[in-house]
């Protein structure tokens, strides 16, 4: 992750004043240490004696100088001081541009996601923030599939009920206006007004059907299909529009 040019800035500020910070607590930490040292001589003498006898190194090195010793461990103590904090800082930047990419996604940008790639802890938020959206995404578009399925699912059922509708309003119309020749007439409307009824009936078994296989644990059932019958019933189902349209409809 590559940071902002202010962020650059104020990370180098913030490492300036904390070495200078630094530098003025070691002075006076060991001005503190001077002014107890040479205020007591027993404490003087005493570190003297130490160093006479203290000897470093392979070399058997005799220290001379303390102050030597405070101020190298002050540095070492400082820079880890200093390394701590920015540190600390950058981890605060990297989790202000990953709260920056979460509320541009959450603004609709759900094709977006966080590009960049860090180190321990955080890139582990990323890969969770990226797979959730990804989830998230994946559970839209299958419910828009479900809401699709069923708009069409509802126009295909429209369909199918209306055609028989209309071959029962027709025939139960020819009676209703009295235009049949003979008792036979009659009867063959009816019955045919009758099948489509029964046809209408299955249709809506079938829709319910439907609904329950959409539910977990709905048993199957294999039926098979006569065409035959299959086909005078499609022949009966527009045998009325044909005649109104010259049409002579057969199933053999």
């Amino acid at each position: 992750m590559k940071l902002t040019g202010r962020e650059k800035s104020s990370l180098i500020l913030e490492g300036v004043v904390t070495v200078v910070l630094l530098v003025l607590l070691n002075m006076a930490i060991i001005m503190i240490i001077q002014d107890v040292i040479q205020g007591n001589p027993g404490v003087t003498n005493g570190i003297f004696m130490i160093k006479q006898s203290l000897r470093l190194g392979p070399f058997q090195t005799q220290i001379w100088s303390y102050q030597r010793i405070i101020i190298a461990l002050f540095v070492v103590i400082d820079a880890w001081v200093v390394w701590w904090r920015l540190r600390r800082r950058y981890h605060l930047y990297q989790m202000n541009h990953i709260i920056g990419e979460l509320h541009y996604i959450a603004q609709g940008h759900l094709d977006h996601r966080i590009p960049f790639r860090l180190k321990g802890s955080e890139q582990h938020v990323i890969s969770s923030v990226n797979a959730l959206v990804d989830s998230a995404v994946k559970s839209m578009d299958d419910e828009r599939k479900i809401e699709k399925s069923k708009d069409e699912l509802i126009t295909n059922v429209s369909h199918d009920l209306r055609t028989p509708l209309t071959s029962i309003i027709g025939y139960l119309g020819l009676i209703e206006d009295k235009q049949y020749q003979s008792e036979e007439d009659i009867l063959k409307y009816t019955h045919t007004a009758y099948e489509k009824a029964k046809q209408m009936k299955n249709l809506v078994e079938d829709l319910f059907e439907y609904t329950k296989v959409q539910q977990h644990g709905a048993p199957v059932n294999i039926m098979r299909i006569d065409l035959n019958q299959l086909l005078e019933q499609l022949t009966a189902s527009f045998e009325l529009e044909g005649q109104h349209r010259g049409i002579e409809i057969s199933s053999k």
